[in-house]
């Protein structure tokens, strides 16, 4: 499903595996995620869902939540 998906992609992007990731994901949540990341997990996503991410919402997407709305937003 597409929640896996994502889940798949933030890991990936964060370098954990998807059972790793917090319950509640953010970037106060998981070391290591900074403002490269960030820029990574839209290309990532990008790839995977074959959207262009606007790179004015790119600061907006720091939590699974919002990641997971955008993603069906632009996709659907």
């Amino acid at each position: 499903m597409l929640e896996g998906r994502v889940r798949d992609v933030i890991a990936s992007v964060l370098s954990m595996s998807p059972g790793e990731l917090p319950a509640r994901l953010s970037p106060e949540t998981v070391p290591g995620w900074s403002s490269l990341c960030q820029v990574q997990l839209a290309l990532a996503l990008e790839q995977e869902f074959g959207v262009e991410v606007d790179p004015n919402v790119i600061p907006d997407l720091v939590s699974e939540a919002a990641i997971l709305d955008y993603v069906r937003e632009v996709a659907a």
